[in-house]
């Protein structure tokens, strides 16, 4: 915020928890837990509740998840969500912070520990002003969102209902498309590599099927429409000197436009298989559906800009949105037909060296700056989407 400007009351009461903001997040990040794992984070999470004064609190909700009510003084009022996510990622951290994962192999590279940290900000925001609440809020502290689809857990456990939720909000320090996990096994015969006219070579039939998706991606789907292909793992062959009897590619697909989406699958799932018996191999496409593409709803994110803009003033507030290809399965509440909406929390600061993105094992933000501002305004949110 600019500095002389009148600090408003609720990002007041979120910089006089930015201790509090700071210990939580930082504990979350030393202790992560992967997807449907968040065993000791949701027993953080609920003593942390209890230690604010919030004890109307439901546990396993979807498994692992957190559910909490704020209630306010208005009895017949509706209700609101603000949601977080909880889960890390299989991931080494390298950022040498002193606060960094404490368990090998596990980090939190996608900010989820500050969105826990946040919504707890917001929790004690809201409970400390509940009196004054036009209604209620409840609090999601999701699982699994890396993958496994936490969210719809949560809903298939009735997390919208009892009481119902009017609408949902949350922020994320990035994220919106559909996205599509597929698995290519290109199938040939392995042979001395001396002698590889005797086999069929699926490390050179790979090589050549990447190309043409990239081809196909480039040339036969609209260059208008927001598309991805990225295979993250390849694997194949035992030896130096022997022909790979196969190799496994397993990638995502991110769309946003149906069209694109459904040339894309039907090229990997009929065409590309032509081309690679035309090398004497065949293909074996495994394809899952992953979460769909998240469509704000516009007066959530009417609130979500008018909080902000509140809280932080207008000037840290940019009311443009860019429409990018990160998964989120926040989209479910939108399935489930509750008006719904994520924006993107800003986090880079090059001054500090806070410069990496998501999912890199050097990523990391400046918690005591961007964790007041995330409670503020997920709690300004609340009370807008209440009508106050």
């Amino acid at each position: 915020m600019r500095k002389g400007k009148k600090v408003h009351p609720i990002y007041a009461a979120a910089v006089k928890l930015r201790p509090e903001l700071v210990k939580w997040r930082r504990h979350l990040h030393m202790y992560p837990e992967p997807s449907m794992q968040e065993h000791e984070t949701a027993a953080y999470v609920v003593e942390q509740l209890r230690e604010i004064g919030i004890d109307e609190i439901q546990t396993g909700v979807g498994e692992t998840g957190v559910v909490a009510m704020v209630r306010g003084g208005k009895k017949r009022g509706k209700t609101v969500g603000l949601r977080a996510d909880m889960d890390a990622l299989e991931m080494t951290e390298e950022t040498g912070a002193e606060y960094a994962s404490r368990k090998p192999g596990l980090m939190h590279a996608c900010g989820h520990d500050g969105h826990t940290a946040g919504l707890l900000g917001a929790g004690a925001i809201l409970h400390g002003m509940r009196a004054k609440l036009p209604g209620n809020v409840k609090l999601v502290f999701q699982p699994g969102e890396e993958g496994p689809g936490g969210a719809l857990k949560m809903i298939n456990d009735g997390v919208l209902e009892n009481p119902k939720i009017a609408s949902i909000a949350a922020l994320h320090v990035i994220h919106d498309a559909q996205t599509d996990n597929i698995t290519l096994t290109i199938i040939g015969e392995s042979s001395h590599a001396a002698k590889p006219h005797l086999g069929v070579d699926s490390i050179s039939v790979a090589a050549q099927a990447l190309i043409a998706v990239q081809q196909f991606v480039a040339r036969h789907t609209d260059p208008i429409d927001r598309r991805l292909v990225t295979f993250g793992i390849i694997e194949g062959g035992t030896r130096s000197n022997i022909l790979a009897a196969q190799v496994r590619l397993v990638g995502t697909i991110r769309t946003l436009e149906p069209a694109s989406r459904e040339a894309i699958l039907n090229f990997l799932k009929k065409d590309l298989g032509k081309l690679v018996g035309a090398m004497g191999a065949k293909l074996k496409v495994e394809h899952e559906v992953g979460y769909p593409s998240l469509k704000n709803d516009d007066g959530v994110m009417d609130a979500m800009q008018s909080a902000a803009t509140e809280v932080l003033g207008a000037e840290c507030v940019n009311p443009v949105g860019i429409p990018g290809l990160g998964g989120e399965d926040f989209a479910y509440f939108v399935q489930a037909g509750v008006p719904a909406g994520m924006a993107r929390l800003g986090i880079r600061d090059e001054a500090k060296g806070f410069t990496s993105a998501v999912h890199k094992v050097g990523f990391d933000f400046d918690d005591a700056v961007v964790l007041p501002a995330a409670s503020a305004t997920l709690a300004g949110t609340a009370i807008k989407m209440l009508g106050g």
